[in-house]
């Protein structure tokens, strides 16, 4: 049986072009929530809060599933400024397609001009090789609906609104949107979006990673959803995700032949 090794998720790194009008006073408490569904699990995650900025951070979670398939956080910032950023990792043990999702909310106090901006990258490994038996190479496909990271935000109400930056489109490693495979792994994206909108006031930001991998394959993805007040800016804040394309590193092997 095939034993699966390890996985290590890079982060995605965020530079401010200009410096943001922030969200004052607030701070991460149980409004601050991170889940990970694998299939039909789904797992709560502990979120550590620093009592003087209010952030909320999450290192190092893995939950199990279906076939001993795992999701893990390697690292989540909720920041009410507000900012999330994430890089996580899935396996796929199972002998078919299975459905991740991770789901981020932080509060924030955002009202009136906004700007948005988000960025999403995959790395694809290829588990099981064609030339081993296994199915040929691998691909990752939103849960629903043409993104993998769709980004809303809420009013007191939770009547929802989207901030019109969801990135992340359908990926097979090797083609399109992904680099060739160096070994087992095919680097995709990084895929970014940015938006203006006007709405309001809102409570509550949200940011979900949604999506189908293929079987005996694993992924890593990382990324950031963020936007500013426009108001007295000087210029709208822009966010910069540098595009190594190294935003995310999975990987596994086998130390055992098919039965």
């Amino acid at each position: 049986m095939k034993k699966l090794l390890g996985l290590v998720v890079g982060l995605a790194m965020v530079v401010w072009a200009s410096t943001p009008v922030l969200a004052t006073n607030v701070k991460c408490g149980t409004a601050c929530s991170a889940t990970i569904t694998i299939g039909e699990q789904t797992t709560q995650v502990p979120i550590a809060v620093n009592g003087d900025t209010g952030v909320g951070t999450v290192s190092n979670f893995t939950a199990t599933g279906a076939g001993g398939s795992t999701a893990t956080i390697q690292s989540l910032t909720l920041n009410p400024d507000p900012a999330i950023l994430f890089a996580v990792g899935v396996v796929n043990a199972t002998s078919g397609p299975l459905a991740f999702s991770f789901a981020f909310n932080t509060p924030i106090a955002l009202n009136g001009p906004i700007h948005a901006a988000s960025s999403i990258g995959y790395t694809l490994t290829d588990g099981f090789l064609a030339t081993a038996g296994g199915a040929a190479g691998v691909t990752l496909a939103p849960f629903s609906g043409p993104n993998v990271l769709v980004a809303n935000d809420f009013n007191a109400a939770l009547a929802q609104t989207n901030k019109g930056v969801d990135v992340g489109p359908l990926a097979s490693g090797g083609s399109g949107t992904c680099g060739a495979f160096v070994g087992f792994t095919s680097n995709c994206g990084p895929y970014a979006a940015t938006n203006n909108f006007s709405g309001g006031p809102f409570v509550l930001m949200a940011a979900t990673v949604s999506f189908v991998l293929t079987a005996q394959d694993a992924a890593g993805l990382s990324g950031a959803v963020s936007q500013v007040s426009q108001v007295s800016m000087p210029e709208p804040a822009t966010l910069l995700l540098m595009g190594s394309g190294l935003l995310g590193l999975a990987g596994w092997r086998r130390y055992s032949s098919r039965g």
